[in-house]
């Protein structure tokens, strides 16, 4: 019988613990990674998760969480994304980091991956929540991201470090990447995706859930559309989830505040940058490495700039990543 809440099974699982994981060769393990190793009693625990009705006990960190931090958005979406969904998620997640929003994704293939790029390339912050322990990059593909993740964000994991990146695991993160954010934008999703979880914890916890509508006849995308139908604020345009979290937003966050999103007319307040940009662009498209080429610019700086420009439509994207002025 149970004493209490505990049951003598419970109780004796307990009690064997120390047998099968040692705590104190894992606490040396992380401050040789420089991980730090949050429980909800710590400072530094981020508020938002610890308000939830289930946070983890203990969060694995690598890089650090920043008071502004509190105002960040989950994007999430199919790691099998067609060119649209990819797209989508680079504009979204480069539009809301640009004007101060954290992007928090679980750094899966496809339109989480995207969109932890996006945000870097436009110099936001971005956190990528791990299925894994944190000694086990997945996919591997993105070791070179999570170290930038971790030097201008954060990485973190609820499982212990060795954790394999098994399939039981992910279901179970996703709730940590709504529970980071104010709320969950779905870029496009199958009705089998994971991140339709991620969408169903969103709106336990009280977030808001966004959805870009897709294809009608796109099983990418179907899931999506459902979510939609079923309530989903339906967004085209990343100011459309500012506006809708505008009364959400801290605007004191340790001396961090969303910076005003531009009125999309004229080109008065365009900086030096983004005018060399409009100066080599016409009629004719031209792709990244020969506006580098003309500008003088970085790959980097091209993309983020011409993300800004694309909001102020004074420039319209191509297919094959090409540009040109906009009409």
């Amino acid at each position: 019988t149970a004493t209490g809440i505990v049951t003598p099974l419970m109780a004796q699982r307990i009690v064997d613990a120390p047998r099968f994981f040692d705590v104190d060769r894992e606490e040396r393990l992380a401050a040789r990674r420089g991980i730090r190793i949050l429980t909800l009693d710590d400072e530094a625990y981020p508020a938002p998760l610890r308000e939830i009705y289930d946070p983890p006990l203990v969060l694995y960190v690598l890089g650090e969480f920043l008071p502004a931090d509190v105002n960040a958005v989950g994007v999430v979406g199919s790691r099998g994304a067609s060119y649209y969904g990819l797209s989508c998620a680079r504009q979204f997640s480069g539009a809301l980091a640009s004007f101060g929003l954290t992007v928090v994704s679980g750094m899966a293939r496809g339109i989480d991956t995207a969109s932890h790029r996006a945000a870097l390339d436009a110099g936001g912050r971005t956190v990528a929540v791990w299925g894994s322990g944190l000694n086990n990059v997945y996919p591997p593909e993105n070791e070179a991201l999570s170290r930038e993740i971790a030097r201008r964000g954060a990485v973190v994991s609820q499982f212990p470090l060795d954790t394999p990146p098994m399939p039981r695991n992910f279901p179970i993160r996703n709730r940590i990447i709504s529970g980071l954010s104010l709320g969950v934008l779905v870029v496009e999703a199958s009705q089998r995706s994971g991140a339709l979880i991620t969408a169903r914890f969103a709106l336990e916890q009280g977030r808001e859930v966004f959805a870009i509508p897709g294809k009608v006849c796109a099983e990418t995308a179907a899931g999506t559309n459902d979510l939609i139908k079923q309530g989903a604020r339906m967004v085209t345009d990343p100011r459309e989830i500012l506006e809708d979290l505008k009364a959400r937003v801290t605007t004191d966050a340790g001396g961090a505040s969303c910076r005003p999103w531009p009125d999309g007319e004229g080109t008065g307040a365009l900086d030096p940058k983004q005018r060399v940009i409009l100066a080599r662009l016409g009629d004719e498209p031209k792709d990244i490495d020969l506006l580098a080429l003309e500008t003088g610019l970085t790959t980097a700086d091209l993309l983020a700039e011409l993300m800004r420009l694309e909001l102020r439509k004074a420039v319209t994207q191509l297919p094959g990543k090409t540009f040109i002025k906009a009409s």
